[in-house]
């Protein structure tokens, strides 16, 4: 991985916070914990973490208040709640919450999702590695990423297009089949190389499957990709060149 994952706890029991903290040492012992008493001293907007779990029941602040200032923030932390009641089970999904837990728990459902949401924060940090073939060829280049909880190997020539989707890249293969993913379509860019263009903020093509373009779409294998205003000139230019490559090998 690339870094550590950061995961945050918020509970004013301290041997609630300190229970959560020693089964998340359990499934991943390199996260760095944080933990918070207080829900006012947790939100700022500079609060960080891949994973929360936050009470929702506690003095002052509560948490779905904190949790609908961190999201009003633009904050896209994995949200878990941690609640001695049922009652707030609606509004815990309203906020974009992954899990709700009731107290007391036990170890095994504290850790079952402890490990959906350390997965789905994995996933979320999308492609991690990129890897040649033994020859070293453009056309063997692939790339690593976690999907579906299983890490896979996906090779570059087989992928036709990528669209961007809630935060989810979804991959569309030259079989038809999709893959999806959590990723930054910024980081598939750099990595799929001069074979493929950004036609638009939500579209990446591989230029050796599109069969017309025009200036405001791009027709790959059957399917019509927006093309975004003044992105036409920049998709001749990189057409033209990728041909020129091709022909030149």
């Amino acid at each position: 991985m690339d870094r550590e994952l950061k995961i945050a706890i918020c509970d004013d029991e301290k041997p609630i916070r300190d229970y959560i903290e020693k089964c998340v040492r359990e499934v991943d012992p390199d996260a760095l914990v944080s933990q918070y008493s207080d829900a006012s001293d947790m939100v700022s907007a500079s609060f960080d973490a891949d994973i929360l779990f936050l009470d929702i029941q506690m003095p002052g602040m509560d948490g779905m208040k904190a949790a609908r200032i961190l999201r009003t923030m633009g904050n896209k932390t994995i949200l878990v709640f941690v609640t001695a009641v049922e009652e707030y089970v609606f509004q815990a999904f309203d906020v974009g919450a992954v899990q709700y837990i009731v107290k007391p728990f036990g170890r095994d459902k504290l850790v079952e999702t402890i490990k959906k949401a350390v997965d789905l924060a994995n996933e979320r940090r999308g492609i991690n590695t990129i890897m040649e073939n033994k020859n070293g060829s453009e056309n063997g280049r692939s790339f690593l990423i976690k999907s579906g909880g299983v890490n896979r190997t996906v090779a570059l020539t087989d992928v036709t297009y990528a669209e961007v989707l809630e935060h989810r890249i979804i991959l569309h293969m030259k079989d038809r089949k999709q893959i999806e993913y959590y990723g930054k379509m910024s980081d598939l860019e750099k990595v799929a190389g001069d074979d493929f263009f950004r036609v638009h903020r939500a579209y990446l093509i591989n230029l050796s499957y599109v069969k017309s373009y025009d200036a405001k779409t791009a027709t790959v294998l059957g399917d019509e990709i927006p093309v975004a205003r003044g992105k036409y000139q920049d998709l001749v230019k990189a057409y033209l060149s990728f041909h020129t490559r091709r022909e030149n090998l």
